[in-house]
């Protein structure tokens, strides 16, 4: 058994068929080593990643990485060599894969729930699909053998609302306290709120509060109750996590997501790390903090020990995990006998790389869930001749992506939506919405879905053309916006302009074009247009703060077309997706500051 205390009552939690883990309740001493294990921002990523390509050994290896089944396995581990192991997940676990398009979040609380972590932060695609939609999931976190603490300090759904249907706190709280080896550690847990608000579909009435100010209060109000270990569980960002340590008291350490930032000595393996693992700040009390953050996609494990004295940390260390399977190939052959053996014994040596097999259990539980994709995997709707690139304004552009400055990808998109709509003049895409490249080759509705992953429909605007003007320039600011989402950068089909960042807010968009009949006109700002778009940003999300003007004032039809499918619809009457000329770009110049 061990406790957990949530708000003050405590509880005594069966562990059978959860862990293996155990709390040793001896009478507390001074010290205390506190070993945490970690994951953030899988996206619903629970199978492994197909060879990745690692420098092992001194030469370029294509490895197999990742999967719960080995977050699993690693975590056991971790358990034997720490049998106070605290499981911690930072947040994001749902979108971005078809293993949420398919099953809605489903087959990710079955597996959480299998490895069940000691505490869980609800991140901002945790609101994807509506406070239902997450009260749905948080409920599916839990079962009689695993309660998962779920956290937010700062996020306040209104009572009688599907996130507190009948009170405060009722599906999730601001803190959890564990009682390790009789030392009580306090977790709170944060959600990157401006993002959250404009980049996610919380319920208007859910307030974000602002993250620094709900920390200082509750570790405040912990420290009353005479608790000095603290721990931040945020979905915050790796830079911001580091400026909260600094103004924060009482902050011991901070274990991040939302940035999907890779910390550790990567360079070895052919990675760019964003950081130390751990990174060390000082708090505003002038002590140590250690902060941490596991990348994404199920990849790596983190492993950090804090060493306290008292209740201030002494030092930390510890190491990120990249999880790899156990076949290599180089030129597409598979390694063996010598050349196997080398990069066997260069892995064992490895500060950061593990050697992993999938956990048994959730291995055949995934493979159960994963059927049916392989079902859908097999169905090819059209051929693409060169790969078509997602693109972010000012990216360096890749050889294989051709040579047009623009992102080939969001254009394809939007024009899939222009031509399904039937009846729209403009059709307009954040760049977020747009989640990976599309290859050469046979194109599967699976890889729709996974480029299209969200539970959005197409969405009509009537819209003059000043509005439109203003909607493009609401989403370029927001796109550069500190805290907000470069994801909201606007990208279209059947309109054209030019931007320049170097000039103030609302005239950085010129040179606006639409093409009717064949040919570019001038986009008339006193005319009538219809704008077909994604739901997601239809509402004003994302930055996109004119379009949920319009919908207010009640100029929308929702068409109740899955924006998936009219991807899929176009592409297999196209049969063969090309690269676009680039004159046919939305942007089609760039100005940087």
């Amino acid at each position: 058994m061990r406790h957990i205390t949530l708000l003050g009552c405590t509880f005594l939690i069966a562990l059978s068929g959860c862990s293996q883990s155990t709390r040793h309740h001896e009478q507390e001493s001074t010290d205390l080593t506190l070993a945490i294990a970690h994951i953030n921002d899988h996206h619903s990523n629970l199978a492994a990643k197909q060879q990745i390509s690692l420098r092992i050994a001194g030469e370029f290896t294509d490895v197999e990485v990742g999967g719960f089944p080995r977050v699993a396995t690693k975590m056991a581990r971790l358990q034997q060599r720490h049998p106070d192991l605290l499981k911690l997940h930072a947040g994001d676990a749902i979108t971005g894969d078809l293993y949420y398009s398919l099953f809605q979040g489903d087959a990710d609380a079955h597996l959480m729930r299998e490895i069940c972590f000691d505490a869980f932060t609800i991140g901002n695609h945790e609101f994807d699909d509506g406070d239902a939609h997450l009260a749905g999931f948080i409920r599916n976190l839990q079962d009689e053998q695993c309660q998962t603490p779920v956290l937010s300090a700062n996020v306040r759904p209104e009572v009688g609302t599907p996130l507190a249907p009948n009170h405060d706190w009722e599906l999730f709280q601001p803190y959890v306290i564990h009682d390790i080896a009789g030392h009580q550690v306090a977790i709170i847990g944060l959600t990157i709120a401006q993002k959250t608000r404009q980049s996610s579909q919380p319920l208007p009435s859910t307030n974000f509060l602002d993250e620094l100010e709900t920390a200082r209060y509750y570790i405040d109000k912990l420290q009353q109750q005479g608790i000095g270990k603290i721990v931040l569980l945020t979905h915050y960002g790796y830079v911001n996590d580091i400026l909260l340590a600094q103004r924060l008291p009482g902050v011991d350490v901070i274990v991040g997501g939302d940035s999907h930032s890779l910390l550790g000595d990567f360079a070895q393996v052919g990675l760019t790390a964003d950081g130390d693992y751990p990174t060390m700040v000082t708090n505003l009390d002038g002590a140590p903090v250690c902060i941490v953050q596991g990348k994404d996609y199920a990849q790596v494990v983190g492993e950090l020990v804090v060493h306290f004295r008292g209740d201030e940390v002494e030092r930390c260390d510890g190491r990120p995990h990249l999880l790899v399977g156990n076949n290599f190939n180089r030129n597409g052959e598979l390694l063996t006998g010598a050349e196997r053996a080398k990069v066997l014994d260069y892995i064992s040596g490895s500060d950061v790389l593990s050697l992993v097999e999938p956990e048994p259990k959730l291995q055949q539980l995934l493979e159960s869930y994963s059927t049916r994709i392989d079902e859908l995997s097999a169905q090819r709707i059209a051929y693409i001749p060169e790969r078509l690139c997602r693109m972010d304004p000012g990216e360096a552009r890749e050889e294989s992506c051709g040579h047009a400055s623009q992102s080939d990808l969001h254009y394809v998109v939007s024009k899939a939506f222009l031509n399904q709509s039937r009846h729209a003049d403009i059709a307009l895409q954040n760049a977020g919405g747009v989640r990976t490249d599309l290859p050469a080759g046979e194109l599967s509705i699976a890889q729709v879905y996974q480029l299209l992953p969200f539970s959005n429909t197409l969405i009509h605007l009537q819209m003059h053309g000043h509005e439109i003007k203003q909607v493009l320039e609401d989403a370029i600011e927001y796109s550069i916006t500190p805290g907000a989402s470069a994801g909201g950068y606007p990208h279209g089909a059947g309109i054209r302009f030019t931007v320049d960042m170097t000039r103030p807010v609302n005239q950085r968009v010129s040179a606006l074009e639409v093409q009717r009949n064949g040919s570019w006109q001038p986009l008339q700002m006193d005319e009538s247009y219809i704008v077909v778009t994604n739901s997601f940003i239809a509402s004003g999300q994302d930055g996109w703060a004119t379009f949920g003007k319009v919908m207010a004032s009640d100029r929308y039809q929702d068409t109740y077309i899955n924006y998936a499918q009219a991807f899929i619809d176009f592409a297999r009457e196209q049969k063969v997706l090309s690269r676009p000329d680039p004159s046919l770009h939305s942007t089609q110049r760039i100005t940087q500051p």
